[in-house]
C-alpha cells in the first residue's frame, strides 16, 4: 500500500476524529459531580478581581449556600422522571471513581454544568455581594475569573477527543499503537513521561469514556469543580500539548510501523482501497478476504468475456524477516539490578488517581524485577511479582468490582514504571509480564 492510500485509510480518519467537537456533548451530559469542598479557588478569584481578601466567615457562608443550592438541585435530578435512573447509576459508579468527599455534603450529583453549576456560581457571588465582601461593581469581573473545569479532577475535553479517536480500533492495532508509542517515548520524541502516560492511559482504558462509536461511554461521569481563571488556562496549556503530542506521533506514523499481522481493522481497509473500486459494477462479482494482502485477479477460461464473474483476493509477497538487534543492555542481571534499583520509587512517584493511589508504600516496596528472558523474536521479557495479598484485588481479571475497574490495574502502573526507567536507561523494545 502507498503511503498516500495508508494515510488517506487510516491515519486521516484518526486526526478527523480527533478534532471532532466533544465540548457539547461533554457539557451538556446528564448527572455529573460537583465538588464544592473548600473556597480556595473563590479566595483567590476575589483577590485577583477586587484586590481585597473576603474573610473566612463571608467566604464560608458563600460555601454554606452553594452548598445548600446544590442539595436543591441533586434532590430535583434525583427524583426527576428522566433523570432517576441516571441519578442511581452515578451513584453506583462512587465507590469505583473513588474520590475523597462525601455525597450530600461537599459533593453532588447535579444536570449538565452547561444547565446547573453557572446558577451554584451566581449563589456564591449573591452571598458574598450580600455580606457586603464584594461591590456589585465586581461582580462581572468575579464571574468572568471563576472558572469550570474537568481538567484537574476529571478528564477534560481534549482526553475525551483521544479517546474517540482511537475507539473504534481493534484490540490488536491498540496493542501496536502501544508499542509504537513506546518507542517514540524511548526515542524522546513524546517529550515528558507524563505525556506518554496519559496517552497510553487513553488508549488502553478508553473504552471506559467513549463507545466505540466515540460517543460519550452511558456510564462515564463528569466531575467538575471550580477553579480560576489562571489555572484553567494552565491546565488548558498542559491538555493541548498532550493532544499536539498525539497528533504528532499518529501523524509520523506509517504502515512498516504498524505491522499487518494480527490487526483486522488495518486489513480489512487495505482491502477495501482495492475492492471498492469494482463495487457497484455490473456483472462483477466482489469477494475480499482480510487475512490476505495481495491483489489478484482472474477470470473463468481465456480471454473472459462480458457478464463473467470476476473474482478479488489479496496476497503480498512474504516480506523479509530482518534481524532483531538485541534491545539495549544484553545482560539479564544487569539489566535486572538497574531496574530493581529504581522501581520501588518509581512505582511510587506514578502512584495518582485514577489508578492506584500510595498511601502506606506497602505496594511500592513489594514490585521486583524476578528475570529477563528473550522472547523468540529476541526482545526481552520481564518478569516481575508484586505483593498479590491485598493489592491483586485490583488486577482486572482477577479481582472483581468495585476494586477491579479498569483503571486501577497493578499491572498498568508496573509496566509504564518499568518502561519509565528503561527510557532512562537507553534500553529498546521489550516486554513485561507478571509472574
Amino acid at each position: 500500500m502507498s503511503t498516500k492510500d495508508f494515510k488517506r485509510s487510516f491515519t486521516k480518519p484518526l486526526l478527523k476524529k480527533l478534532d471532532t467537537e466533544a465540548r457539547k456533548s461533554v457539557s451538556r451530559q446528564q448527572g455529573q459531580l460537583l465538588i464544592l469542598a473548600d473556597t480556595n479557588e473563590l479566595k483567590k478569584v476575589v483577590q485577583v478581581s477586587t484586590g481585597t481578601t473576603p474573610s473566612k466567615t463571608d467566604l464560608a457562608l458563600a460555601l454554606s449556600e452553594a452548598q445548600k443550592h446544590a442539595r436543591k438541585l441533586q434532590a430535583a435530578f434525583a427524583s426527576g422522571k428522566g433523570t432517576k435512573r441516571r441519578y442511581n447509576a452515578v451513584v453506583s459508579k462512587l465507590p469505583e471513581i473513588r474520590l475523597p468527599y462525601t455525597l450530600n455534603v461537599d459533593m453532588f450529583i447535579v444536570s449538565s454544568f452547561s444547565r446547573s453549576i453557572s446558577v451554584i456560581k451566581d449563589t456564591m457571588i449573591d452571598s458574598l455581594l450580600k455580606s457586603g465582601a464584594l461591590k456589585d461593581s465586581d461582580r462581572a469581573s468575579v464571574s468572568k475569573n471563576l472558572h469550570k473545569g474537568h481538567g484537574s479532577k476529571g478528564n477534560a475535553v481534549s482526553q475525551v477527543q483521544i479517546a474517540a479517536s482511537v475507539a473504534s480500533l481493534d484490540t490488536a492495532t491498540k496493542k501496536l499503537l502501544l508499542h509504537n508509542l513506546t518507542g517514540s517515548f524511548v526515542k524522546g520524541d513524546l517529550g515528558n513521561f507524563a505525556a506518554f502516560r496519559e496517552i497510553r492511559r487513553l488508549v488502553t482504558k478508553g473504552h471506559n469514556i467513549v463507545t466505540k462509536k466515540g460517543k460519550l461511554n452511558a456510564n462515564y461521569v463528569s466531575v467538575i469543580a471550580f477553579q480560576t481563571s489562571s489555572d484553567n488556562i494552565e491546565d488548558s496549556k498542559e491538555e493541548k500539548a498532550v493532544k499536539a503530542v498525539f497528533r504528532k506521533f499518529i501523524g509520523n506514523l506509517t504502515e512498516d510501523m504498524l505491522d499487518m499481522e494480527g490487526s483486522p481493522s488495518l486489513k480489512s481497509k487495505t482491502a477495501a482501497l482495492v475492492t471498492d473500486k469494482f463495487k457497484g459494477k455490473k456483472n462483477v462479482k466482489v469477494k475480499a478476504k482480510s487475512v490476505k494482502m495481495n491483489t489478484r485477479t482472474k477470470a473463468e477460461g481465456k480471454g473472459a468475456k462480458a457478464g463473467k464473474k470476476i473474482a478479488l483476493s489479496a496476497k503480498v509477497a512474504p516480506k523479509r524477516r530482518r534481524k532483531v538487534k538485541d534491545s539495549g543492555i544484553i545482560n539479564p542481571i544487569q539489566m535486572i539490578a538497574l531496574l530493581n534499583k529504581q522501581l520501588p520509587e518509581t512505582v511510587r512517584k506514578n502512584m495518582q488517581s485514577p489508578e492506584l493511589v500510595n498511601r502506606t508504600g506497602r505496594f511500592a516496596e513489594s514490585v521486583r524485577v524476578t528475570d529477563v528472558i528473550k522472547t523468540p523474536k529476541g526482545f526481552p521479557s520481564v518478569g516481575y511479582t508484586y505483593q498479590a495479598n491485598p493489592y491483586q484485588i485490583f488486577e482486572d481479571g482477577r479481582g472483581s468490582a468495585p476494586w477491579a475497574n479498569g483503571e486501577r490495574d497493578p499491572r498498568s502502573l508496573i509496566d509504564g514504571s518499568i518502561r519509565e526507567i528503561a527510557a532512562k536507561l537507553a534500553i529498546g523494545r521489550f516486554y513485561t509480564r507478571r509472574v
